[in-house]
């Protein structure tokens, strides 16, 4: 059996394609400098595995596409409330306790998809 026959070419190709070796670099000032070393420092890591992991969490965020603060979570939230709760006693409904409290666990399932989407509209509109 060869050592190099096309099965072989492959699993090392596959292997190596696992292997960081592509270089990225950048230039900084003093300041930015000092920044880097801090937080490097503060997260005990080198500047290689920080700016990995910096750059690495980026891409993922990128890929999950907008995220909503916390903020902007709860401002949803309290907005489907006060939709949900205002409107039917508006209009002379009562609530009972139980779908109070079954509008609340609703909202609080929903918040975050909603918020991302309110989100989303906001930045189309930019």
């Amino acid at each position: 059996m060869a050592l190099l026959d096309e099965k072989n070419l492959m699993a090392e190709r596959t292997r190596r394609a696992r292997f960081r070796v592509h270089h990225v670099g950048t230039k900084l000032n003093e300041a930015e400098l000092h920044g880097l070393e801090a937080l490097a420092a503060k997260e005990n890591k080198t500047h290689a595995e920080l700016i990995r992991g910096l750059i690495l969490r980026e891409i993922e965020r990128e890929k999950l596409g907008p995220c909503p603060s916390v903020e902007l979570e709860e401002i949803t939230a309290c907005r489907l409330l006060l939709i949900n709760v205002l409107g039917p006693l508006a209009m002379g409904q009562k609530m009972s306790p139980e779908l109070l409290s079954a509008t609340i666990e609703e909202i609080t399932k929903q918040e975050v998809r909603l918020a991302r989407g309110r989100l989303k509209d906001y930045q189309a509109r930019r």
